[in-house]
This record gives C-alpha cells, sequence and structure tokens, in this order.
C-alpha cells in the first residue's frame, strides 16, 4: 500500500502536513500523552509496547509505526527488569565522555546507543544530557557532562548526532538548568536571563545546532519560579522562538503540571502520564480547545512536530523492529576505547602519594569491588551481561536493582599484575641468547 506521504520529493514538513491532515482528533490526542509502557501494581503493558519508558501507538491506515522511547544517554535500560533477559552495551558515565574532548568519539558511542535501539526496537531514545554540574552531589551529574557549556554542548550535540544517525530520535535535556535531585520537583533555579544564556542555556543552544535532536526534555525543575515545563520563557521565546526549534518538547515523566498553562507555554506531550495527577493532555486539554483556551492550531502545532522530527530523521521510513542482531563484542571494545580516552592517571611525582615502590600488598576499598563497579541508578542504569544484581530501591514506584557493572577494579589490578611479571619473564627469556651470541661475538 503507498501512502501520500511517500510522493517523491517532498520534504520533512510536507510529509508531516500529508499526514496531519489526514489523521483524526483521536489519533491526535493519543500522541500528546501517554503512561509509562512499564507495568505499575494490576497494570499491563499496552498491545503492541516492548516494554520501556513509554509507548505511542501507530497509525496503520497511514503508514505511521508505533512510538517505542526508551532511555537513557549510557546505554538501553530495562528499568524494573521489564524486558526479562534482555541486556545493553553500558558506557562510562558522561563526566567520563566529557573528560575524553573528542567529540568524534561522543558522535561514535551515540552510533552504539542509536544501534542497540533500532535493533531491540526502539526509535525515540531518552539520551542527550546536556545539563552543567553546578552541584558537585547532584544525583545525575553521571548522566551529564561538565560544568563547562562549550565542552558540554559540544560532546552532547556530537552524541545526539550518532544516535540520530541511525533512524532513531535522540531527546536533550533537561531544559534547563536542572543541577539535583534532592528536592527536584520543588526547588526553583533562579538566574537572570542574562547569566542563563551565558551558561546553561548555551549549552543547549550549541547541542541543538549541532545535533538538531527531535526532541527536547523540560526537566522536573521549576526555572525562576515556574515549572520548566509551562515556562513559556524557556519554551517559547527561546527554545521555539529565538532559535527556531522544530521538534516536539516532551515533560520528563510524571513532571506536568497543568492543561492549557502547560499547552499554550509550549509543552507539546505529557510524558509518562500515569505518574502524574491527572491525565492534563487528555480530557483537561480537550476541554480547554473546547471552551477556547487552547486554540485547534496549537495541538494540530503539537502532532506536527512530532511528525516533522520523525520524518527528519528516518524513523517512518526506516521502521524499527527488534531483531537482536548486535555485535556486543565491538561495542565492549568501543566503551573500552572511551573509557581509556577518558580515564586520567596520576603520576606519583616526588612521592606524593603514600605509595611504596614494590609493594607486595595493595588495599583495595570498595563494595564487591571483586565483581565491579556501581553504576548509576534510576533510569540511566544499564545491565550488561555479567552484572551482579541487588536489592535496591522503589523508583517511581518500580522496584530497581543496585547494578555493579562487570569491571572488577581488584581482578583488573590482579591481572595487569599478572601480565607485568609475565612481560618481565619474557624478556628475561630474550635476553638469554642474547647474551650468549654478545659472547661468541667478543
Amino acid at each position: 500500500m503507498r501512502f501520500d506521504w511517500q510522493e517523491a520529493g517532498l520534504t520533512a514538513d510536507e510529509k508531516a502536513d500529508k499526514v496531519l491532515k489526514a489523521m483524526t482528533e483521536e489519533e491526535k490526542f493519543a500522541w500528546l500523552s501517554g503512561p509509562m509502557a512499564i507495568p505499575l501494581d494490576d497494570e499491563t503493558l499496552p498491545d503492541g509496547a516492548i516494554g520501556s519508558a513509554a509507548y505511542y501507538p501507530g497509525i496503520s491506515r497511514l503508514g505511521i509505526p508505533a512510538m517505542q522511547q526508551s532511555d537513557a544517554s549510557l546505554g538501553i535500560t530495562a528499568l524494573g527488569g521489564v524486558r526479562p533477559g534482555d541486556n545493553a552495551t553500558a558506557l562510562a558515565s558522561g563526566l567520563l565522555l566529557a573528560a575524553t574532548f573528542n567529540p568524534e568519539m561522543a558522535e561514535r558511542t551515540g552510533e552504539m546507543v542509536g544501534r542497540e535501539a533500532f535493533a531491540k526496537g526502539f526509535n525515540v531514545q531518552l539520551a542527550g544530557g546536556a545539563n552543567l554540574i553546578r552541584e558537585p552531589r547532584g544525583g545525575r551529574n553521571f548522566e551529564y557532562l561538565s560544568e563547562d557549556p562549550v565542552l558540554t554542548g559540544v560532546m552532547a550535540g556530537h552524541s545526539v548526532r550518532g544516535i540520530q544517525s541511525q533512524h532513531v530520535v535522540s531527546t536533550v535535556k533537561h531544559f534547563a538548568v536542572n543541577p539535583q535531585e534532592t528536592g527536584r520537583v520543588v526547588v526553583s533555579s533562579n538566574l537572570s536571563e542574562s547569566a542563563m544564556r551565558e551558561s546553561d542555556l548555551l549549552a543547549f543552544e550549541i547541542a541543538n545546532e549541532i545535533g538538531q535532536p527531535g526532541s527536547v526534555m523540560p526537566g522536573y525543575n521549576l526555572v525562576n519560579g515556574e515549572w520548566a515545563t509551562e515556562n513559556a520563557f524557556l519554551l517559547n521565546d527561546v527554545l521555539k522562538g529565538d532559535w527556531h526549534y522544530p521538534g516536539w518538547v516532551m515533560s520528563d515523566w510524571g513532571a506536568t503540571h497543568s492543561a492549557a498553562k502547560a499547552a499554550l507555554a509550549g509543552l507539546d506531550v505529557q510524558s509518562g502520564a500515569n505518574l502524574d495527577q491527572q491525565v492534563w493532555f487528555d480530557q483537561p486539554l480537550k476541554d480547554a480547545v473546547t471552551a477556547g483556551e487552547v486554540p485547534q492550531s496549537r495541538i494540530d502545532d503539537m502532532v506536527r512536530r512530532i511528525l516533522r522530527s520523525l520524518f527528519t530523521v528516518g524513523v517512518i521510513e526506516h521502521p524499527a523492529q527488534p531483531h537482536g542482531d548486535i555485535d556486543y563484542m565491538a561495542h565492549r571494545l568501543l566503551a573500552q576505547r572511551e573509557a581509556e580516552q577518558g580515564i586520567v592517571l596520576l603520576k606519583n611525582s616526588h612521592q606524593t602519594l603514600p605509595l611504596k615502590r614494590g609493594a607486595a600488598k595493595l588495599l583495595v576499598v570498595g563494595a564487591h569491588a571483586d565483581h565491579g563497579v556501581l553504576s548509576g541508578g534510576g533510569s540511566s542504569a544499564v545491565t550488561p551481561v555479567g552484572s551482579l544484581r541487588l536489592p535496591g530501591v522503589d523508583f517511581m514506584g518500580i522496584q530497581t536493582d543496585k547494578v555493579f557493572h562487570p569491571s572488577s577494579p581488584l581482578w583488573g589490578y590482579v591481572q595487569n599484575q599478572a601480565r607485568q611479571k609475565s612481560l618481565i619473564s619474557a624478556v628475561k627469556i630474550l635476553q638469554k641468547p642474547l647474551n650468549r651470541r654478545a659472547q661468541l661475538t667478543q
């Protein structure tokens, strides 16, 4: 079957317009809010959902696939074990990625995340963490990159570009000034406009210019007294106005607080609606349209932005289907190369550190240091093969494990020592015939 949007020579905007005109009002609103596609309590997965952060139904009569959305920047997650037995390649923290100072590495690891997402059937990746690190105890610092707006913007932009090269939409998040997890739903980040444009907003502006993300996600926090999800200055004036951003704005899960106010301020989709006080972008938003508070043109703009991004990245023309064809060994090697480029080694000049040369014993401190390294938690917790999983915490109604990635500091040290001993032995063996030859030639 051939669809109108498949006419040769059409731009992403023209394709989006054709689909939008053919959509019913019911189909439009089905894309404006959606529950988390991870069952809570007695809930079940929606028909067709893989099991992930979110699912929005496809429109088969128009040739539009469902949206399957997954977390996050450091790999493909399966929060709460929603897809039993599913594993993914885990990247090092965003902090380490920034420490490589290598935009090419950011793009290559982004491509890897996009490849695995596509192979698992996902077409929207909730990646692209671009908040500046302002609070050293910030609970999501491991997802972000740095305190520098230029470095953050460049690296986030290239990561997004890599993901989207695989026909997977990427977000950038959390727009903006989202520095902490403690009290995240009540804290207000207060900055002057000039200070914001020279810091956090600059990082997002650079990331948007380089990566051209299909979606932007505001945070849970307030900015100068207004929720980020209904902050007209951020979403309408800066993002869609000054920067002419053409994609859609999705809330974080459980971060929407109103219908008309949020829609008019620039929010396009209420994500994780079952975590909010109510499903604002369903009946309350329909009522606001009927009452004339929100014009119908705004509803059409919301849906059109989604369609445009999906067409721009190739999501619709190249629908993702789970096929599991993933070269995990190659991806693990790429993750290792990233780590090698970002690791900082200390040189013990002038014996500043109390490390005795030739010491026979070394104390390795840390829980489960013989098994692996504790990963970041929450929605970004990736579980590669061989991970140690221990009872964790309740995260947004989902029991989530503590995950230790299989990269043991203890065994890394032991193996390194063994390699050094083998190398010394090999050198001694090589030296013997060399020394004998030297004697014969004297």
